[in-house]
């Protein structure tokens, strides 16, 4: 079971109206599938299904969920489509989400550092031996600056 990240709606609110934070508030109306037995408690199932999603990278939102809140069931009864033993509910929430991008300057506290990286994932650059790394005189709680100059991020997994 992972943990669920829970972010605070002012403070998301605040992300959503900085221009450098790279998060943004959308309206999304999507078919989840479930598992028959999860309809003996549908909004609860979805709501687990959904929670299940914050912090990973999802394709179709192409970035990061960090939280979803106004969530509608948009019909009482679900499809079943072609020969798949999945239940497909019509559902729609607002979603915040993260969407960095190369070039965007992004501000953080680290909160963990060792000798290759800094926990606000800011990766050691590889570069030629004997530069020195600008990570060697930054401290843990210190606030940074950072520019994306490269990303990989890996959706989440077709059935999980």
């Amino acid at each position: 079971m992972s943990t669920i990240i829970k972010f605070d709606l002012k403070e998301l609110r605040k992300f959503t109206n900085d221009n450098n934070s790279c998060v943004i508030e959308k309206k999304v109306t999507q078919n989840l599938a479930l598992q028959p037995w999860c309809l003996g408690n549908l909004k609860e199932s979805i709501k687990n299904l959904l929670d299940y999603k914050i912090g990973k990278f999802d394709k179709e939102f192409n970035g990061i969920i960090l939280s979803y809140k106004n969530l509608r069931i948009l019909q009482n009864i679900g499809t079943i489509r072609k020969d798949n033993s999945d239940i497909s509910f019509q559902v729609q929430a607002d979603y915040f989400i993260f969407r960095p991008f190369v070039g965007a300057t992004l501000s953080g506290v680290v909160n963990k550092k060792t000798i290759t990286h800094l926990g606000i994932l800011v990766h050691r650059p590889t570069e030629e031996r004997g530069n020195k790394w600008l990570g060697e005189s930054i401290e843990e709680g210190q606030e940074v600056s950072f520019r994306i100059v490269s990303m990989e991020l890996y959706p989440i997994s077709e059935g999980n």
